[in-house]
C-alpha cells in the first residue's frame, strides 16, 4: 500500500497532514488515491488526533458514491463517535432522515461497525431508534447496512436486538433479516424464518 511507503508529509503532525489528506479526498479524481485518505484517517486512534479529524472528515461522506468508501468512512465516525459522542450522535440523527442514501448507510454502520471493536457503545435507547425508522427504507445498501447493525447489537444489546428481530420479524427486508438474524440461535432464526415464509403464503393467497 502506498500509505506505507510514506508520503513527503508523512513526517508532519496529525494536525498538518490532515488538511492535506482533506485536499487528496476532495479533489482526487480516482479511488485508489482517495482511499490513501481514508486509509490514513482510519488507522487514526489518539483521541485528540480522532477530534481534530472530525471537523474534516464530516464532509467527506457527501462525495461517497460507493459502499466500499461508505464502509471506511463508517470505521472513522464510530471512532470518533466513541470519544466525542455529543457531536458525532446528532449528525448520525440527522443523516438518518437524508434524502442521500449513503448519509441513512452512515447513521446506521457509524453506530457501532465491528462491535467488538468498540470500548464503548451507545446506550440501546440511542440506538434502536436510527434502525427503527429504516426498516422499511427502499435502498438496497440501506438495507444491508441496516441488516448489518442488527447483527453487530446483538453482541452489546442482546434483548433488545433478539426483541426487535421478532417484533420486526415479517417487514425486514430478505438481506436485511439474513444478516440481521445470523447470530441468533439456530432455533430462534428458523422459528422466525417458518413466520416469514407463512406471511408470504398469506399474501400471495390474497385476492389482489
Amino acid at each position: 500500500m502506498a500509505l506505507r511507503e510514506r508520503y513527503s508529509f508523512s513526517r508532519l503532525p496529525v494536525a498538518e497532514q490532515l488538511p492535506i489528506w482533506d485536499a487528496v479526498w476532495q479533489q482526487g479524481h480516482y479511488y485508489e488515491t482517495k482511499s490513501q485518505a481514508l486509509y490514513y484517517c482510519a488507522a487514526l486512534r489518539k483521541p485528540d488526533d480522532l477530534v481534530r479529524a472530525w471537523p474534516i472528515v464530516l464532509s467527506w461522506i457527501d462525495l461517497v458514491d460507493n459502499w466500499d468508501s461508505s464502509d471506511e468512512l463508517s470505521a472513522i465516525y464510530s471512532r470518533v463517535l466513541e470519544v466525542v459522542p455529543e457531536k458525532v450522535y446528532p449528525v448520525l440523527c440527522r443523516w438518518n432522515r437524508s434524502d442521500n442514501p449513503w448519509k441513512r448507510r452512515q447513521s446506521l454502520l457509524a453506530l457501532l461497525y465491528y462491535s467488538r471493536s468498540r470500548r464503548s457503545v451507545l446506550p440501546a435507547a440511542k440506538v434502536f431508534p436510527s434502525i427503527e425508522r429504516l426498516v422499511d427504507d427502499k435502498d438496497r445498501f440501506v438495507q444491508k447496512a441496516l441488516g448489518w447493525t442488527l447483527r453487530e447489537a446483538l453482541a452489546p444489546y442482546p434483548e433488545e436486538t433478539a426483541a426487535f428481530i421478532e417484533e420486526y420479524a415479517t417487514r425486514l427486508s430478505a438481506i436485511a433479516f439474513a444478516e440481521g438474524a445470523s447470530k441468533l440461535p439456530p432455533d430462534v432464526r428458523e422459528r422466525l424464518k417458518t413466520l416469514r415464509a407463512s406471511r408470504r403464503k398469506r399474501r400471495a393467497a390474497s385476492p389482489q
